[in-house]
C-alpha cells in the first residue's frame, strides 16, 4: 500500500468547510496621498472622468516618462475616492509581471475571497470572477507603468497558461485606467487607439505654477528660461527644484540654468541626478528623467535593436525637421523612392532585390512606428519629417 499524501486528503474537505469571510465596505486602496504641489491639468482629467463613465470602460494614459501620468492617475482616483464611497478602487504597479501577480493578491485579501489561502489557488481567476461579477458593485483598476509587453503577453513566470492580460475583466460595473509609455500595449490593454489620451510636455503657465510651488516666487524671465530648458517635463522641472532646494542658498534658479546651460555633459550630469523624497512614485521607479529615459531606451534595444539604432543615428541631426530621406537611403530628397537596380538585369535579380527593398522598407517603418510608439519620436503631417524632444536627443546621444 502506498503511502497516503495527508495534505491532499485535508485540502478538499477544508475547502468544503472553508468558513466564508464577511467582506468589508467598498473602500480605496491608493498607495500614494494626494500631492500638494499637484498642477491641475483639467482637460485631461474631464477626459478621463468622461471615459471612467463609460461600462466596462478602458483608458491609457500615454506618454514620455516622467510627463505626469501616473501623478494623474493618482489625483484621478482620490478624487473619485472623495465623491464615491460606494466604489472600489484598485491599484496596481505594472512594471513587472511579480508586482501584477501581488497585486491580483492583495485585492483577493482585500475583499476576503473564498479559497485565496488554498495551496493551489488560481489568485487572478478567483480575482478576475469577483470582478466581473455585478453584485459586488462598481470598482476600478488602476495599472500604473505598464511599460512592459512582456509583463501582460509574454510567457508566465508562475507558470500559468494563460497571459496576464487574458485576467484583466470586461465587466459593466468595473473600469481599468492604464498608465504607459507604450502606444502599441495601451492599444492592445485597452481595445484600440481611441482609448488612450496623450500626455505631453506641461504648457509653460502649468510648467511655471510647478516650479513656483516647489520653490516659491521667482523672477518671470528665468523661471521661464528654465522650464523651456527642460522642456516642460514635470519630472524634469521637479528634478531641477530639488536639486536648487537641497543645495540652497549656495544653489538658485539663475545658477542651475548657468550650470545647465554650459554643454551637454553638464546637462546630462544634472538629469541624472536622482534628487528622491518624491513619496508618489513607486520604489521601483526612479525620479532621474535620464534614468526614466534610459528604461524606455532598454525597453526599446531588447524588442528590436534596430530601431534603438535609429533612434541613435537620428539624435545626431537637428532635432527638429529631421527628413525622412535622410534616415532611409531608399526615399528621395523631395519624396519617391530611388531605384537599385539598372533596367538591363536580368529578371531574377530584378526580383530578389524587390524583395530585399521591400523589406528594407518595411523594417524602416516597423522601427519608426515603434520609436512613435514610445512616444520618443513625433511626425509633421506631411509624414515625411521627425521631430524629438530636446532632453530625449540629450538621454540618447549620452
Amino acid at each position: 500500500m502506498g503511502d497516503i499524501n495527508v495534505a491532499q486528503c485535508i485540502e478538499p474537505w477544508s475547502a468544503k468547510w472553508e468558513r466564508p469571510e464577511t467582506p468589508p465596505q467598498p473602500f480605496a486602496l491608493i498607495p500614494f496621498c494626494r500631492d500638494p504641489d499637484f498642477v491641475n491639468r483639467e482637460d485631461i482629467l474631464d477626459q478621463m472622468d468622461r471615459r471612467y463613465s463609460v461600462p466596462a470602460g478602458r483608458v491609457a494614459l500615454v506618454g514620455l516618462g516622467g510627463v505626469g501620468k501616473s501623478q494623474l492617475a493618482i489625483e484621478f482616483a482620490h478624487r473619485i475616492a472623495e465623491a464615491r464611497s460606494d466604489v472600489w478602487m484598485f491599484w496596481i504597479y505594472a512594471g513587472k509581471q511579480a508586482r501584477v501577480e501581488e497585486g491580483f493578491r492583495t485585492i483577493a485579501d482585500t475583499v476576503k475571497l473564498a479559497g485565496r489561502n488554498r495551496p493551489k489557488a488560481d489568485i487572478p481567476l478567483l480575482v478576475q470572477n469577483w470582478l466581473s461579477n455585478e453584485r459586488n458593485g462598481r470598482w476600478i483598476m488602476i495599472l500604473d507603468s505598464a511599460d512592459d509587453y512582456e509583463v501582460f503577453y509574454g510567457a508566465s513566470e508562475a507558470g500559468r497558461d494563460r497571459p496576464l492580460a487574458t485576467y484583466l475583466p470586461q465587466s459593466r460595473n468595473g473600469s481599468i485606467i492604464i498608465t504607459t509609455r507604450d502606444k502599441d500595449l495601451a492599444s492592445r490593454l485597452t481595445g484600440n487607439r481611441e482609448n488612450m489620451i496623450a500626455i505631453g510636455p506641461m504648457v509653460q503657465t502649468d510648467a511655471l505654477t510647478l516650479l513656483r510651488k516647489k520653490l516659491g516666487l521667482l523672477s518671470d524671465v528665468v523661471a521661464v528660461d528654465l522650464v523651456e530648458a527642460l522642456d516642460r517635463v514635470p519630472l524634469a522641472i521637479s528634478q531641477a527644484a530639488a536639486y536648487i532646494h537641497a543645495r540652497a542658498p549656495r544653489s538658485s534658479v539663475e545658477k542651475y540654468l548657468a550650470e545647465f546651460q554650459k554643454n551637454d555633459r553638464r546637462r546630462t550630469n544634472l538629469l541624472q541626478l536622482d534628487a528622491g523624497g518624491d513619496l508618489r512614485r513607486d520604489g521601483a521607479a526612479s525620479n532621474a528623467v535620464m534614468t526614466t529615459w534610459q528604461i524606455s531606451f532598454d525597453h526599446i534595444r531588447s524588442r528590436r535593436a534596430s530601431a534603438a539604432d535609429l533612434l541613435s543615428f537620428m539624435s545626431f541631426f537637428d532635432r527638429q525637421g529631421i527628413p525622412d530621406w535622410v534616415l532611409n537611403p531608399r526615399i528621395k530628397r523631395g519624396g519617391g523612392v530611388n531605384e537599385t537596380k539598372d533596367q538591363d538585369s536580368e529578371s531574377s535579380d530584378d526580383n530578389s532585390d524587390i524583395d530585399a527593398d521591400s523589406d528594407s522598407d518595411s523594417d524602416f517603418e516597423n522601427d519608426l512606428a515603434m520609436l512613435r510608439d514610445y512616444c520618443l519620436v513625433s511626425v509633421n503631417n506631411k509624414g515625411n519629417e521627425f521631430e524629438m524632444h530636446r532632453l530625449v536627443q540629450l538621454s540618447t546621444r549620452r
